[in-house]
């Protein structure tokens, strides 16, 4: 019984360590830069923010989408039942990946890949969208809306 004991604690110690050592490496793979110039924070906010997309006002009220630095998408002004997200992105292969909070309306929205600039597929089982983005993209569509990435957020619609 003791010597079984004495295996299981050492298999729980082996495991420990290994998570300890996977979170130290970064565990996930490391979000890649944006193409193009960097974006800047608004005045007065922390420079975390990597990217950020901007669908002005119109018939709606405008639509923030930030991507920051170390990984994380979020909306502001609309499109919040998105929220939390995360983004990557693939610079082998131009590839800007959104992953989205789960929600049944991101296939029936995105389903005609046609419809939205620059979309390139919809992964609907990861919730994740997947644009072809470059240093001279000017927008990308999602869910019938232009985000402009030339266009900044109001202040106060990209803090972290």
């Amino acid at each position: 019984m003791q010597m079984k004991t004495i295996r299981l604690a050492g298999f729980l110690a082996c495991a420990a360590l290994l998570v300890a050592c996977a979170g130290i490496q970064g565990g996930a793979k490391p979000v890649s830069a944006m193409p193009g110039p960097a974006s800047a924070s608004p005045p007065g906010l922390n420079n975390d923010v990597a990217a950020t997309w901007y669908n002005p006002p119109g018939e709606f009220d405008g639509i923030c989408l930030t991507q920051f630095k170390d990984g994380r998408l979020r909306f502001d002004g609309g499109f919040t039942f998105f929220n939390p997200g995360s983004w990557t992105y693939d610079a082998a292969s131009s590839e800007l990946r959104l992953t989205l909070h789960p929600t049944t309306i991101l296939a029936q929205g995105h389903g005609d890949v046609s419809l939205h600039q620059n979309l390139l597929r919809l992964d609907a089982a990861r919730n994740m969208l997947v644009y072809r983005v470059k240093a001279d993209t000017k927008s990308i569509g999602l869910g019938g809306f232009i985000f402009y990435r030339d266009l900044p957020c109001p202040a106060g619609q990209s803090s972290s």
